[in-house]
């Protein structure tokens, strides 16, 4: 099976979305919930993990259902791309909005706050947008081969 040439872009996305996690765990997050800071600030770095994971994880299932979809061609080549991108999504979301409501625990200890699920839906809508924007496979790397 040929490998999916991913568009530079969503690497970048990608690897800055894990940068952000990792900075804001061991390092914006205890700095600013030792401060006296505004509680937007508090809101913000508990928040940020759920926006990364919505980006990282649609990514990577964006990136599961095009090599699917490459796998099984004959039966699910017509898929539009778009339908992949909503799909990715969709089961992101559903992922990450079921674990804030204590549907499942698969992510580990969660404690249900709003802005968590807020933060998931703006991670979910950016990583479709871009995604849409610029696409996911990099269409130069796929005309070359």
């Amino acid at each position: 099976m040929k490998e999916i040439p991913i568009n530079k872009y969503i690497r970048y996305l990608c690897v800055i979305s894990i940068l952000v996690f990792f900075l804001n765990k061991f390092y914006l997050r205890p700095w600013v919930l030792e401060k006296e800071l505004p509680e937007f600030f508090r809101i913000f770095v508990l928040s940020v993990p759920n926006l990364a994971e919505a980006i990282v994880g649609t990514l990577l299932l964006t990136g599961i259902l095009l090599q699917i979809r490459q796998y099984f061609n004959k039966r699910l080549g017509d898929l539009k791309v778009t339908f992949i991108h909503l799909a990715a999504v969709g089961i992101a979301g559903v992922y990450g909005i079921s674990q804030e409501y204590e549907l499942h625990n698969i992510g580990g200890n969660n404690v249900f706050d709003i802005y968590d699920v807020i933060a998931s839906i703006i991670g979910l809508m950016i990583a479709f947008g871009l995604i849409q924007k610029f696409g996911f496979i990099d269409k130069t790397e796929l005309n070359n081969e």
